[in-house]
């Protein structure tokens, strides 16, 4: 998805308006450490891609699932907090920046630990 100041603009609203969502109707789902890495929307403004990132990658993964399921619901929830024409279909995405950044850090740990050898 292109990227403007508009879309970054209604990206930030969205995302701020899940995280409220997230906090006071979804109480029932545990998401404990999950948390809303990034929002992007589509130049019309029809559908917005909502990235999940978590500690555990399964668990994370599983939250994805619960809220692909509930996202008519959270969508209707979330045309009540924003002021758009049309509320934006929803994707949610497991997002694994984080994972892959905490593995790469390791492998370069491990590389430097490897003892020099002179030759």
């Amino acid at each position: 998805m292109r990227k403007t100041r508009r879309t970054s603009r209604v990206g930030e609203s969205v995302r701020d308006a899940l995280v409220e969502v997230f906090r006071q109707e979804l109480k029932d789902l545990s998401l404990g450490l999950t948390s809303i890495t990034g929002v992007e929307v589509s130049p019309d403004l029809h559908f917005a891609r909502v990235y999940i990132s978590g500690l555990d990658e399964k668990e994370t993964k599983d939250m994805v699932r619960e809220l692909q399921q509930r996202r008519g619901f959270i969508r209707s929830q979330l045309g009540k907090r924003i002021r758009l024409r049309s509320t934006p279909e929803l994707d949610f995405k497991f997002d694994e920046t984080a994972m892959r950044a905490g593995r790469i850090e390791d492998l370069l740990a491990d590389i430097n630990k490897e003892p020099k050898s002179d030759d």
